[in-house]
């Protein structure tokens, strides 16, 4: 359903995975895949959004993005 960072940032997968009646390595393969997907997209709508907020705010709203803020 989504990820958290080690700073407890969540990230939403795009879509959800569903495990059952699937072998682990099959559904941990999904994973990975909607974990790379979902922070592709997440990366997109914060550089989409970035011209919309002040950048202290935007840095704030969007996962990982407090990195680029110096936080």
């Amino acid at each position: 359903m989504a990820m958290f960072s080690e700073e407890n940032e969540k990230i939403e997968f795009v879509t959800p995975i569903d495990p059952v009646n699937k072998n682990v390595e099959d559904w941990m393969t999904e994973v990975e895949k909607m974990m790379k997907c979902s922070v592709r997209h997440s990366l997109h709508t914060a550089v989409i959004d970035y011209p919309n907020q002040k950048r202290v705010d935007w840095a704030g709203f969007h996962p990982g993005m407090c990195i680029l803020n110096g936080s």
